[in-house]
């Protein structure tokens, strides 16, 4: 799964579609962190959730975490094209 990073509550939001595809409870993810359900909802929401909080959850579904960096169509059309020659 990919997704362009819009903010952290974008990545809550596709970490839970992932639950629900991988048929994994929220409870049963808190369990292999060895934390209450609630820290794991509290994880999710926090505004500075960052990458290592997103590694420990995906790991605990059996995934990991890929970054991408890709330039923005827009950018490179404006920065990187040639002007066509008249």
């Amino acid at each position: 799964m990919s997704f362009i990073y819009k903010d952290n509550e974008q990545v809550a939001i596709e970490i839970k579609k992932l639950m629900l595809d991988s048929k994994i409870t929220q409870r049963e993810i808190a369990a292999i962190l060895d934390i209450k359900p609630q820290g794991l909802t509290k994880m999710l929401l926090k505004k500075n959730f960052g990458f290592e909080d997103v590694q420990k959850i995906l790991s605990a579904m059996g995934y990991h975490l890929t970054i991408d960096f890709t330039k923005d169509l827009e950018e490179y059309t404006k920065q990187d094209v040639l002007p066509e020659k008249e």
